[in-house]
Parts: structure tokens; C-alpha cells; sequence
């Protein structure tokens, strides 16, 4: 940066800066473009015989944003030599708000610089009487009651178009800004890209894809950007260039493709015609859901030190975790468990990985272990009470869909009766109540008598193969394989000196109440949803434990 110049604060102002300034595209068609503000003011500076040392004519908010090029035509006044005249066709040209006064009245107070507004006839100097300054910050206090009021105007309208579903803003890629015959803002359906959103939705939806891959097959498609590439320094400068990586991922979590759009976190449905549908998005939703699943997943697994109780048990006393140290003595390796609270905030004593699995194995491994012959006969109940619930359940729900059928077809006789004038309208409406309240008890029932699919069976099979060997998977598998083996098996553990207090998750509790093995699975109905919602984490239970030892 130049060191700054000299200057005589009572010398005659000789040189200018011409400062224009327009905001938006109204402004430059209504009469106060950069060109009609730059000749007036050329026209005022000959008239004062300055010498234009430079001109600013930007197209910047003076109330958004850093306002960069002003802060760089203040710079430049205060680094000329000599006093310098900023002259402005209006004041609100220069200061809209008050942000800038310290900065701005700091170089005129010095009589470094002078202020010059044509419009309003006022000249401010160091020397400029109070009234003068008054006057001067009285249009400074117009223009800002003017920025504020329009901001208000303008939160007002976008509260009633956003309550009429309508968006306001750049559309979204796949969408296309227009006017209706009103000539008023609206949305339309782009029928170039619209059919690569989908396609991208639907292919991601698979599963198949990372963001990477489905983003080649975005480039693939031919996916570009609306607007051209405004960069100047860049390569493809002026041309329309295929989309982001990041764009990709906003446009699959972006619910205004299936029918709403998100206005300060709360979904809104719009008027446009939807790309995709609800489910589709939901899908795609559920994809990034798992996958970010898996990465927790994996980091878990082998980025930490695989410990069998880890992040499974709370202090009873603090609430604290629990936490896994390696410890070593006498060429012996153990484990020990302590409450991370700070040292001497809690009583909770240290306690050896052993101790807990010995409590574990008398209070549970061991009551759920089953002789080989008893698992036999208790597989081969189990399916059979399978297969005939899966029968019952279909006659059963057959039978109660065909009774729902009926009740439809009644609600269409009654509707048409009373269409055609043939029953009043207090029968009517007797009539269908009773319907409709007897279709919701239908609907409840059939809702019970669910299908017992082969996920189903399969995972009912995998529980009985990790119960029938319970004590020697835990004993023999890895410190990981442990600690997926106990998360399906308790749940709210909390360690109390040294005794682990915990729940035993479902099916398992019941198994352990159970007097005899073979009667545990008679009424196969009753845990469909609790089967469907394991069936996952039981799979991968049996993949990577059972199988591998």
C-alpha cells in the first residue's frame, strides 16, 4: 500500500472522484444508470475546473455485502496527494445507512476530503456549519427509512407467496424461472433437465451409487448449469459447465423436486408440477441414512481400539460413560472398566473386563444355551408353527378383506341411493358412519394378521443358531465381534460397583422366562415387526460371528 500523501486541510479543493452507484436493474432503468450519473457529474466537475484523479462507477448495495469497491475508492481518496473532492450525483449514492459514517466523517472532519451530492446542492467540508450536517444526515436518515421499508414490503410479500406455495428466488436445476400471463414470477418445468433429475433420483434410490458415481452419471446425462460460467479468469468462461459434485448432493436432499420447498427449516408444499415422487425422495433419504451408517459403522469398528463393552455401559451413580483401559502386570494382560468423571467426582470402582462377562455368562449366556438335540426339536417347531400361522394368517386376512370389499360396495349403494334422492340425508349419514367405523375395525384386524415372509423365517432360524451356542460364540469371538454380539443381546447398562445392571433386549427375555425351550415360539404372530426391525442386525450377527468361528 502507497504511504499516504500530504495535505493542507485549508487549501482549495482542486481534484475529484467521481462515485456512481446503481443496485439493482430498476435503477438502471429509471433514468439513474451508471451512464447518466458519470456524464452529470463529468459535466459538475469541468464546471469546477477539477481534475477527475479517477471514476467508480460499480453496480454494488450499499446495504449488503462488504461493499468492497467503496472501501477500495475511500482507500484511494485517503492515499492521493492533496485534498480530493468525492463528488455524487445523489447522497443516497454514497450512504444509505449509518455503518459507514465513522469512516466517512473521520476523512472529512481532517479535511482530507469533501463531499459533493448535485441533487441536493450541499457541499460538506470540515469547516460545513451544524445545520449543514444536519441536512446531510437527514437524507441519510431518508434513504435508510426508504432500505428498511422496502425490506419490509419485500419479508411481507415473500410471507404471502410463500403461504400461497409460491417460490421465490432461482429455481431449482430441473426448474426454469418464468412469467404467467399476468406477467407475474413463476415456475416451470425445465423438459431438458427434468428427466436427468429423475433418472438421477431413480438410480440413486438403487443403492448402487456413491455421490461420486452418480455424479459421472450426471455428466454422463449431460447435466449442465442454466447460467454460463461468469468466472473470468476460468477456461470455460462464458460457457455452461456440467454441475458440481455438491450440487448433485443438494439437488438428491432437495424436497422441492416431490412437491415442497424449504423455507427457514419448515416444509411448505408449492404450486409447481413435482419431478419425482414423495416415495422416491424418501428412498433416496434413506440411502444417505445408511451410508452414513456405514461410515460410523466402519470408523467404529477399525479406526478404534475394539474393546468387547465399549460405549455400552453408563456409571449408575453419575451417568457418566464407562470407559475400556488396557492395563498390564506381571506379564499379565487384562482389561479394566472405569467411570470417565473427573478423578474423585464419583465412587464408581474400577472393575475387570472378566468380572462382567462371569456375571453375563451365570445370569445369561448360560440360561439361553441349548443342548444340540433340544435345538433340533425346537427349529422344527418353530417352523412348523411358522408355516401354520403363515396359512392361518392368509385364510384370516382373506376372509376379512373380502368383508371389507362388502362394506365398500355398500357405501357405494348408499352413496348412490342418496345421490338420487332415494334415502334422506340423516340416514345417509347414520349409515355410512356405521360403515366407516366398522372398515377401521376391518382394517385393524387384517393389520394384526401380517405375512410371515422368508426374511422372517430366515431370521428366526439365525436367532436359534446364535442362542443354540451362545456361551462358546462370546467366548471365542473378537473383541468386536463381542460387542455386536451383546448390543443385540442387552440394552440400558449401567455399572453399580461391580455389578452390571442391564435389560435383556427382545425375543431373548422372554426365552430366559421360558420353562421350556421347545413352547417358545408358539404364537408366531405376535413378533413379526420385531423380527422384520432385527432382521438386519441379526444377519449380520450370524455373518460375522457364528459363521467365522
Amino acid at each position: 500500500m502507497a504511504t499516504k500523501r500530504n495535505f493542507d486541510p485549508n487549501e482549495k479543493c482542486t481534484q475529484a472522484i467521481i462515485f456512481c452507484r446503481v443496485s439493482s436493474k430498476r435503477q438502471k432503468d429509471e433514468g439513474v444508470s451508471l451512464e447518466v450519473q458519470e456524464k452529470t457529474i463529468k459535466q459538475y466537475c469541468q464546471n469546477k475546473d477539477f481534475n477527475i484523479l479517477a471514476t467508480y462507477s460499480i453496480d454494488e448495495s450499499s446495504t449488503r455485502g462488504a461493499r468492497k469497491e467503496f472501501h477500495k475508492m475511500l482507500d484511494f481518496a485517503e492515499e492521493c496527494y492533496g485534498k480530493v473532492a468525492i463528488v455524487v450525483n445523489y447522497v443516497d449514492r454514497l450512504q444509505r445507512t449509518y455503518t459507514d459514517t465513522p469512516e466517512l466523517e473521520r476523512l472529512r472532519s481532517t479535511g482530507k476530503i469533501e463531499f459533493h451530492a448535485l441533487n441536493e446542492n450541499l457541499i460538506m467540508t470540515k469547516d460545513s456549519p451544524a445545520i449543514q450536517l444536519t441536512i446531510w444526515y437527514m437524507h441519510v436518515l431518508m434513504a435508510n427509512f426508504q432500505v428498511n421499508h422496502q425490506t419490509e414490503k419485500v419479508k411481507a410479500s415473500q410471507k404471502e407467496n410463500w403461504g400461497a406455495g409460491k417460490w421465490q428466488g432461482l429455481a431449482p436445476i430441473g426448474y426454469f424461472n418464468d412469467k404467467d400471463e399476468d406477467r407475474k414470477a413463476t415456475v416451470e418445468i425445465d423438459k431438458d433437465r427434468a428427466p436427468i433429475i429423475k433418472i438421477l433420483f431413480e438410480e440413486y434410490a438403487t443403492g448402487y451409487h456413491s455421490l461420486q458415481s452418480i455424479w459421472y452419471k450426471a455428466r454422463e446425462l449431460g447435466l449442465k448449469s442454466k447460467e454460463k460460467n461468469h468466472f473470468e479468469n476460468s477456461p470455460k468462461f462464458g460457457k455452461r459447465t456440467f454441475i458440481s459434485r455438491n450440487q448433485i448432493g443438494a439437488i438428491l436432499k432437495n424436497p422441492f423436486y416431490y412437491g415442497v420447498m424449504k423455507i427457514k427449516g419448515k416444509l411448505i408444499p408449492h404450486v409447481y408440477e413435482p419431478i419425482i415422487s414423495k416415495e422416491l425422495f424418501d428412498k433416496v433419504q434413506e440411502v444417505f441414512k445408511s451410508k452414513s451408517r456405514k461410515v460410523f459403522s466402519h470408523e467404529q469398528e477399525y479406526k478404534a481400539i475394539p474393546f468387547a463393552f465399549r460405549g455400552l455401559i453408563k456409571c449408575d451413580t453419575c451417568g457418566c460413560t464407562i470407559t475400556p483401559e488396557r492395563h498390564n502386570k506381571n506379564d499379565k494382560k487384562y482389561i479394566i472398566y472405569k467411570c470417565s468423571h473427573l478423578k474423585g467426582h464419583c465412587n464408581q470402582c474400577n472393575v475387570n473386563e472378566n468380572v462382567l462377562f462371569e456375571q453375563l455368562d451365570k445370569e445369561l449366556f448360560s440360561k439361553i444355551n441349548i443342548p444340540t438335540k433340544i435345538l433340533d426339536i425346537l427349529k422344527n417347531n418353530v417352523q412348523k408353527n411358522m408355516e401354520e400361522s403363515a396359512t392361518a394368517n392368509a385364510n384370516i386376512k382373506s376372509n376379512l378383506q373380502s368383508e371389507l370389499q362388502i362394506l365398500t360396495n355398500k357405501e357405494d349403494n348408499l352413496t348412490d341411493l342418496y345421490i338420487s334422492g332415494k334415502i334422506k340425508e340423516e340416514i345417509y349419514n347414520r349409515q355410512i358412519n356405521a360403515i366407516a367405523d366398522e372398515k377401521i375395525r376391518l382394517e385393524e384386524s387384517i393389520s394384526r394378521y401380517k405375512e410371515i415372509t422368508k426374511d422372517i423365517k430366515d431370521t428366526v432360524e439365525s436367532l436359534l443358531d446364535i442362542i443354540g451356542n451362545l456361551s462358546n460364540i462370546i467366548r471365542n469371538a473378537s473383541p468386536n465381534k463381542q460387542n455386536k454380539l451383546l448390543r443385540l443381546l442387552i440394552t440400558d447398562c449401567k455399572l453399580n460397583g461391580k455389578e452390571l445392571k442391564y435389560t435383556v433386549k427382545a425375543p431373548f427375555d422372554r426365552f430366559i422366562q421360558c420353562n421350556n425351550p421347545t413352547q417358545w415360539f408358539n404364537n408366531p404372530t405376535q413378533d413379526i415387526d420385531l423380527y422384520t426391525n432385527i432382521a438386519d442386525e441379526v444377519k449380520l450377527v450370524k455373518e460375522q460371528i457364528l459363521l467365522a468361528n
